[in-house]
């Protein structure tokens, strides 16, 4: 039988593996690899292609949330932008157009308020009166104006939720900077997104995804989670309909208020989705902390400056081990939100006490800091690293409103990807996108260079973009492109994705040049031409 289609040109089938010079599809995969093998395949109705470029393995996310990053880009979005100048602009546009009865928006930076956090005052100046919540980039903190405050009925007698806190002046009253689960006291008043914008949210953020190279992705939260509606029916129409042409894994959300009894209702999801095109549910979420930067990331050595602050572990340690070993005996793959050092030792400690499934592909996402006693745990566990490689360099973000509260110690063991790599450890990239950029090619060129991106708005400083951090933790560029790819695709259960070998999906990215032989310092500058899924185009640029 004759190919569909012949790629000619520049073809790396995989990110370890040498140049080869053509790549023929049929019926959505790869049936042969080199001139010689493609030319017998090749006919009347085949269509070449020649590559302008180099052709290789589309990318896969293994760590986002793609539901919260398109309703961003449809509201408010201050992500774009970095400077409380440019906050102001757009904010006060996105007021004069819009008659909603709430002001919402996200992607906002804590380094370009004094202090660290924002407050009420401010966004009461720039949004008419109404009621306003903006989350931050990183999904763990809301900035809120007066108004929302008093609908809230936020007052210095109001207590801290447990999991959160209301940020407060010297007098006890709130300031308008609410933290993790205390964000809830006003997200819970907001109107909820229709099924109809959930489902245009995800189709932005699908093109977007697309438009950066991304084939696939591991949705780190399907459920009622972040502020956010359940998106589970919403992927299923939406891939009943043809219109998901991305590969998706969703995590399902583990409530942590929540028992046992959940799971019932993770094996009804998986069994729906079992036998789906493009939508599977094999993995569970659970966050088990939060960020460094508010002191809610669990650690094992107090914060500087703050002797009695260790952070929050969102579910006892004994709790943890308990769900995630009925979880892994119900043949689930467990996805541990971990960023401090303690939170990732419950969560090794968790797996290492469930009964050991081969098949298993747990994995603990983000590990900003791990104690130097728990890298080689990884690798004997069989523990996946999902890590987030744009948070490794020294923005102001990180040098402002992190390094502070870091002791020597933590600072020495800050995203240690060589060192995990170095014992064995399977290594898979997740952009946390609206957190940080989903671009691919940024997040290894972060992973590689340990410094910024040239054109990130949020690291555009002289610092950012020549001072590595930890340089030794870079990683080289095969390893940096292989978790983009079959590491990233392995965690999230992609299994025909991650590489162009015969018998693979035809799930490609054609890119303006090879990563592999590009100067280190130029790869953020690679360009996406065109990306492919099943060998039909998703984006051309």
């Amino acid at each position: 039988m004759r190919a569909d289609t012949v790629f000619r040109g520049s073809i790396r089938a995989s990110a370890g593996s040498p140049l080869t010079d053509a790549l023929a599809i049929r019926d959505g995969s790869v049936v042969a690899l080199g001139a010689t093998d493609c030319a017998d395949l090749t006919g009347p109705g085949t269509r070449i292609i020649d590559v302008d470029g180099v052709v290789l393995p589309g990318f896969v996310d293994a760590h986002v949330h793609p539901a919260m990053g398109g309703l961003n880009r449809m509201h408010c979005d201050l992500d774009e932008v970095h400077g409380l100048q440019a906050y102001r602009a757009l904010i006060t546009a996105h007021v004069a157009s819009s008659s909603s009865e709430w002001i919402t928006g996200s992607g906002w930076y804590g380094d370009v308020f004094a202090g660290g956090f924002p407050t009420a005052a401010e966004l009461d100046s720039l949004t008419d009166g109404r009621p306003a919540c903006f989350m931050s980039h990183d999904g763990h903190g809301v900035w809120v104006n007066s108004a929302a405050l008093e609908r809230a009925g936020i007052t210095e007698s109001t207590p801290d939720p447990e999991g959160g806190r209301i940020i407060r002046d010297a007098c006890g009253a709130a300031t308008g900077m609410l933290v993790e689960s205390a964000a809830n006291l006003v997200t819970d008043l907001l109107p909820a997104p229709s099924a109809a914008e959930i489902e245009r949210a995800l189709l932005e953020a699908q093109t977007y995804l697309h438009s950066v190279g991304v084939v696939g992705w591991q949705d780190a939260g399907v459920g009622e989670c972040l502020g956010l509606p359940d998106t589970f029916e919403a992927y299923r129409a939406l891939d009943a309909s043809g219109a998901l042409t991305a590969r998706v894994t969703g995590d399902l959300w583990w409530q942590l208020d929540g028992d046992l009894s959940q799971i019932e209702g993770f094996v009804r999801r998986r069994e729906t989705t079992r036998d789906a095109r493009r939508f599977r549910t094999t993995g569970i979420k659970i966050m088990q902390d939060g960020v460094c930067e508010n002191l809610t990331a669990a650690v094992l050595e107090p914060y500087r400056g703050h002797p009695h602050q260790h952070g929050l572990s969102f579910l006892e340690p004994v709790w943890l081990t308990e769900i995630v070993g009925a979880l892994s005996a119900e043949n689930f793959d467990v996805h541990l939100h971990a960023v401090g050092d303690r939170a990732v030792r419950e969560a090794l400690d968790a797996v290492d006490a469930a009964a050991h499934r081969p098949d298993a592909r747990h994995q603990i996402a983000h590990i900003d800091l791990i104690d130097a006693a728990d890298i080689d745990r990884f690798k004997r566990l069989g523990v996946i690293a999902n890590v987030s490689p744009l948070w490794a360099r020294e923005d102001r973000v990180l040098v402002e409103t992190k390094l502070p509260y870091l002791t020597d110690e933590q600072r020495r063991r800050h995203f240690a990807f060589s060192s995990l790599h170095g014992a064995g450890t399977s290594l898979a990239f997740g952009s946390d996108w609206p957190v940080s950029s989903p671009d691919p090619l940024w997040a290894i060129h972060v992973a590689v260079n340990r410094t910024a991106p040239h054109a990130d708005p949020h690291a555009a400083d002289e610092h950012a973009q020549r001072v590595p951090l930890l340089p030794d933790e870079g990683l080289d560029i095969v390893t940096a492109v292989h978790a983009a790819t079959a590491g990233a695709a392995y965690a999230s259960r992609l299994d025909r994705n991650g590489t162009l070998d015969v018998g693979m999906a035809a799930d490609l990215v054609v890119l303006d040049r090879d990563p592999i032989s590009t100067p280190t310092h130029e790869l953020s500058a690679i360009r996406v031409h065109a990306t492919y899924v099943d060998g039909a185009p998703v984006f051309t640029a």
